[in-house]
């Protein structure tokens, strides 16, 4: 996880969660950062998930 964007199932990992939590995440929280599609995948803007996280009370742990 040292890109600046990440796929769907490393943002997963980073918040310990399945890779279908995060597509509810989508579809049910509008705060959640929106992916783009890239080389066609979506990818998260590292900066966004990392800026999710910390106005969450999950925690304030940061990306390696």
């Amino acid at each position: 996880m040292n890109s600046n964007a990440f796929s769907i199932k490393e943002v997963a990992e980073y918040f310990g969660v399945s890779t279908r939590t995060i597509r509810d995440w989508l579809k049910r929280d509008e705060s959640f950062p929106r992916p783009f599609k890239k080389f066609g995948t979506l990818r998260f803007r590292r900066e966004e998930i990392e800026k999710y996280w910390a106005r969450n009370t999950w925690g304030k742990r940061k990306f390696m």
